[in-house]
């Protein structure tokens, strides 16, 4: 299956929310992002090599992008 977006940079191909495993795109990833209050782990790749850490939480994303 082909489901990526052109932009897509995730990784994890194991997870049953990534474009590849299944036909929605990235939608069920924002959507439960959305409901966690977290952001998608391909926006922390924009401003971060490397994501160090387990949480993907608004505050996070912001801690990372005034580092940058």
């Amino acid at each position: 299956m082909n489901n990526i977006s052109q932009f897509c940079t995730c990784t994890d191909l194991k997870c049953p929310l990534h474009p590849t495993n299944h036909e929605k795109g990235c939608s069920l990833c924002v959507a439960k992002c959305l409901k966690l209050r977290e952001i998608p782990s391909c926006f922390f790749k924009l401003v971060e090599k490397e994501h160090i850490g387990d949480s993907y939480k608004f505050e996070d994303f912001a801690k990372s992008v005034l580092k940058e």
